[in-house]
This record gives structure tokens, C-alpha cells and sequence, in this order.
């Protein structure tokens, strides 16, 4: 396999056990050249595996053994759950569906946490799972601003969150102690989401 090909499949091999929703694998980042279509995502009990590019059967193929094989040594006796999404220009896709279920069953409701926080997502429809995992690191910085204003001024913020799709950003503020959110965004659907 291709040198990204195998840090996609070294990155399953050294992934723990998923209690929170997370990013497993960035190709993305830019950090395994060759490898920017792929990223790895836990939605737990799900692993949701998307290419930006055309992917071959046998990459696939591979993906799937070594998330088996992870799997029976995280969980034995339980059953892999996974997803593969194919992104990008449908005329190169050659009919392949945009999401299929590999193996195993989605939950529905589909609820993952992050940091205590409940996230209601739906990994079987659309490009957006209803979570944004890159974006963690940017929902504990707010977090942690939200709790340091509590401390520096004795009262929450007030947080304006704008693009809010689910309103995930407002969550963490909420949990940093944020007095009020208010959330716009021109999905209906997605603030709805939200509000759950």
C-alpha cells in the first residue's frame, strides 16, 4: 500500500477504544502527504470513513480489515460499525452511492458525546454529520474562555454565534458558564438540531 495508505491504516491500529466522538485519522491536516483524501472519524458506536477522491474497492477492502481487526481486540464480541462516504464530483464517482453502510447498524437516534456535552447526528445522510470533529480543539478554547470570563468578571458571556449549523460552539460556551447564546444561521433545520 501507498506510504498514506498505511498511516491511514497505522492510525487504526494504534486507535483506543472511542468513548467520545473524534477525529481519528486528518489526512486533511497535511500531515501524510499523498493522504488528503481520507479522514477517519468516531462517532461512537460508528466509524465514519470519507474520501475526498475516487477510492479503489481494494483501499476499501483494506480500511475494513484493519478497522476488524482493531475492533476485535477494542470490543470482542461486538459488533464494527462503519460508514464510508465518498465526497466530491459525482460524474468521477461512477454511481457509487455518496454514503454506504459497511458494516453493522447506526443507531436512530444517533447520540455521541464530547467533553460531557450530547450531540444528536446523523451519519447516513448528507456531507455534514451534524458534528464538526475537526473542530474540537475550537469548542475546549471556548469552552475555557467562557469559564475564564466567569472567573475574571463574575458573570457569564454573552455569546453571538454566527454560521451556528448546530450550535455546537454554543454548547461548549454554555458549558464554560455562558450567561446567554444566540444562534443564526440560515439552516432551519440544522438550529432546530441545535436546539434539541
Amino acid at each position: 500500500s501507498s506510504p498514506a495508505m498505511q498511516a491511514l491504516l497505522d492510525a487504526i491500529a494504534a486507535m483506543p477504544l472511542p468513548a467520545d466522538a473524534q477525529r481519528i485519522f486528518h489526512g486533511r491536516g497535511g500531515l501524510h502527504p499523498g493522504g488528503e483524501q481520507w479522514t477517519l472519524d468516531a462517532y461512537p458506536p460508528v466509524f465514519v470513513l470519507t474520501s475526498f477522491a475516487p477510492a479503489a474497492d481494494a483501499q476499501l477492502a483494506a480500511v475494513g480489515a484493519a478497522l476488524e481487526a482493531r475492533w476485535a481486540q477494542l470490543a470482542p464480541g461486538q459488533p464494527l460499525n462503519w460508514v464510508f462516504q465518498q465526497r466530491g464530483d459525482a460524474q468521477r464517482m461512477a454511481g457509487r452511492a455518496d454514503t454506504v453502510l459497511m458494516a453493522g447498524t447506526v443507531p436512530e437516534p444517533h447520540v455521541v458525546t464530547e467533553a460531557g456535552a450530547r450531540f444528536q447526528v446523523h451519519v447516513l445522510r448528507g456531507q455534514n454529520h451534524g458534528l464538526f470533529l475537526d473542530m474540537a480543539e475550537g469548542r475546549r478554547w471556548v469552552r475555557e474562555w467562557a469559564a475564564d470570563f466567569c472567573m475574571r468578571n463574575g458573570h457569564g458571556p454573552r455569546v453571538l454565534n454566527l454560521f451556528a449549523y448546530t450550535c455546537a460552539f454554543s454548547v461548549a460556551a454554555l458549558q464554560g458558564g455562558a450567561k446567554e447564546v444566540v444562534n443564526l444561521d440560515m439552516a432551519h433545520p440544522a438550529l432546530t438540531t441545535g436546539q434539541q
